[in-house]
């Protein structure tokens, strides 16, 4: 798909990310239609800028069709920019305080601010707020969230950066590879479009409510 560009791949810190590689990455994001793959608390991720469509579009030429009913989550940094991004009731921050950052996909109603390539027909988004630095300083060096999705992978290749890269080569613009990540599972989703939680599915973050 990006047959004309190189993947970019910077081996990076895990716990003490080098700012020159986050920097270079968010710039790559920023400057072009560009995909980026990285590092989170569950597997690695794929994702392009939230305001970036045409880079987002693409992304959605790579993910088979049946997964494209929720394809997309938002990776934020804080909660201020969570509320730009979804309604937020008094009861739902409080409950995403308790388990954020970590490795939980909150489903809430969609703002205006979310593109409707995102969510078409339901207005609703998932937040991801992982618990993981070097994807929480690539949003914060971005300045907006990561619109992110899994990679079709099964089971542990998913946080095998080796087998990452191998999936993605021709497709994506930049890579972040923070080595093997441990214990490589999906994210736990609650949905709260109501006031009462309800588990979606039961992932690598535990739901003690």
């Amino acid at each position: 798909m990006n047959n004309h560009q190189a993947l970019i791949t910077h081996s990076i810190h895990p716990l003490n990310p080098q700012k020159r590689f986050i920097e270079s990455a968010a710039l790559i994001l920023k400057e072009r239609s560009a995909i980026a793959v990285y590092p989170t608390d569950t597997v690695y991720g794929i994702g392009a800028s939230v305001s970036n469509q045409k880079a987002i579009e693409k992304i959605t030429q790579l993910i088979p069709k049946d997964k494209s009913a929720r394809l997309f989550s938002f990776i934020c940094s804080d909660f201020s920019q969570i509320s730009n991004y979804v309604r937020l009731s008094n009861n739902h921050y409080r409950l995403m305080k308790r388990y954020l950052p970590g490795p939980y996909t909150f489903i809430l109603h969609a703002t205006n601010l979310v593109p409707k390539k995102i969510s078409p027909k339901r207005r609703t988004v998932g937040i991801r707020m992982p618990a993981c630095r070097v994807v929480q300083e690539l949003v914060l060096s971005l300045g907006e969230p990561l619109a992110n999705t899994s990679l079709n992978l099964q089971g542990e290749l998913r946080g095998d950066p080796y087998e990452v890269k191998a999936a993605i080569a021709n497709s994506v613009d930049v890579m972040l590879d923070a080595g093997p990540l441990d214990n490589p599972t999906a994210s736990t989703i609650i949905d709260l479009t109501d006031e009462e939680p309800v588990v979606i599915r039961e992932g690598k973050g535990e739901w003690r409510e």
